[in-house]
């Protein structure tokens, strides 16, 4: 078995300069995996909506998901603005 690949024996850890740098590298790649998501959950949740007739209960179940669907998409994508509102609240550096 010869892997030709660079680094793949050196067994080193990930690395980032600072704590900074990790963090808002965790938000980015949630932002990105999560909006596929949302808009596919949210499409689902609208056809199933469509689909429900006369069925009030579910109707209201279903606007219930697409809320908490739209609430989590504002906290993922505000995420950004919420952390550095905190970070300047708190003194954190620039």
């Amino acid at each position: 078995m010869g892997n030709n690949v660079p680094g793949y024996n050196s067994a080193q850890p990930i690395q980032f300069e600072s704590l900074d740098q990790l963090l808002w590298g965790v938000v980015k790649t949630l932002q990105y995996f999560s909006l596929p998501v949302m808009a596919l959950s949210i499409a689902i949740l609208g056809i199933a909506l469509i689909a429900s007739g006369d069925d009030t209960e579910r109707k209201s179940k279903l606007r219930g998901w697409i809320f908490n669907v739209l609430v989590g998409g504002l906290l993922v994508f505000g995420a950004v603005s919420i952390a550095s509102i905190l970070k300047q609240f708190l003194g954190g550096t620039s």
